[in-house]
C-alpha cells in the first residue's frame, strides 16, 4: 500500500500497478479499492492500473471533519499530480461514478475521458424525475446509518448483487464497508444526498461511458439513462445480468465494454 499526503492531518491509500495508461479506480460509499480486484487481475498487463482508498475509507487516514465531494476531488486531484499522470481514464462505481462527474466538471484535466458504473447525476428523487428512492426518505437513510450502521452496510450492500452465487463476494464487500467510521459514512452520504449534478452533465464535453446493471436495485439505472441523454458525448451500456456491481458480476463483458471504451476515445 502507497500513500500521498491530501492534507496536513490526512495521508489517502492508493496501489499503483501495471505500465501503460493510466486508469483510475473510484470506489463507491463506504467501499475501498480492494473492490476493484479482478479489474487490477484483469487490466494490469495492459495498462496502469490505480485504486485508491477515498479519504475516511480503506487504509487512507480517518481525520474528524467534514467530507465532501469537493474534498474527494480535491485529493483526487493531488494523487492525479502527484504520480504526474497524463490521458487519464477515471472509472467510478456508484459514489466513486457521481464525483467522477463532479471531478470531469469542476476540475477536468488530466482525466481525458470518464466511466460511471452503477451511478448518476443524483441518488434520490427530484420533484421532476421520479427516479430513485423517494426524496423524503433522505433523512430516513441517515438516521438508519445514526443508528444501525453496521446493519445498513450489510443491508445495502446485500442488495448490491443481482446474481445468487457470490455470497461470499458480499460478505467481502460488507467487511470492507465496515472499515469506514459511522462519522464518515455519515458525512460522505449526506454529501451524496447533497449533490444533484444534473445542471452540470451538458458542459461535461469529455467522452462518458455509463454502464448499468440492468437489475440495479441501489442506483436507479433510470439516472444512468439521464446521463446518457444529457451528456454531449456520453454512450449507455446495459449488462443484463447484474445488478450493482456490474464489474463483479459480469465481470468480462464489463472489462471487455471499459477496453473498447479507451480504444475509441484514444488518439
Amino acid at each position: 500500500m502507497k500513500f500521498v499526503d491530501v492534507d496536513t492531518d490526512a495521508r489517502m491509500a492508493y496501489e499503483d500497478r501495471g505500465a501503460g495508461r493510466p486508469i483510475v479506480f473510484v470506489h463507491g460509499w463506504g467501499g475501498s479499492g480492494e473492490v476493484w480486484d479482478y479489474q487490477v487481475l484483469d487490466l494490469a498487463h495492459q495498462y496502469r492500473v490505480i485504486t485508491v482508498d477515498l479519504r475516511g475509507h480503506g487504509a487512507s487516514d480517518k481525520p474528524w471533519g467534514t467530507y465532501d465531494y469537493t474534498l474527494f476531488c480535491r485529493d483526487l486531484k493531488t494523487l492525479m499530480d502527484h504520480l504526474q499522470l497524463e490521458d487519464v481514464t477515471l472509472v467510478g462505481w456508484s459514489m466513486g461514478g457521481h464525483i467522477g462527474l463532479k471531478f470531469a466538471r469542476t476540475i477536468g484535466a488530466p482525466v481525458r475521458r470518464l466511466v460511471i458504473t452503477g451511478s448518476g447525476p443524483r441518488f434520490l428523487q427530484a420533484q421532476d424525475a421520479p427516479y430513485g428512492g423517494a426524496a423524503d426518505s433522505a433523512d430516513a437513510l441517515c438516521e438508519a446509518i445514526i443508528g444501525a450502521h453496521t446493519e445498513t452496510v450489510a443491508g445495502l450492500y446485500g442488495n448490491n448483487f443481482h446474481r445468487t452465487d457470490l455470497d461470499a463476494t458480499r460478505d467481502r464487500f460488507v467487511r470492507i464497508g465496515l472499515q469506514v467510521p459511522t462519522f464518515v459514512a455519515l458525512s460522505s452520504f449526506q454529501a451524496l444526498l447533497a449533490e444533484d449534478l444534473r445542471p452540470d452533465l451538458p458542459e461535461i464535453a469529455m467522452p462518458i461511458a455509463v454502464f448499468a446493471g440492468r437489475h440495479d436495485l441501489i442506483w436507479d439505472p433510470a439516472w444512468s439513462e439521464y446521463v446518457a441523454k444529457s451528456a454531449p458525448n456520453a454512450s449507455l451500456t446495459y449488462f443484463e445480468n447484474s445488478g450493482h456491481v456490474a464489474f463483479v458480476e459480469d465481470r468480462s463483458a464489463w472489462n471487455r465494454a471499459l477496453v473498447d471504451f479507451i480504444a475509441s476515445t484514444s488518439d
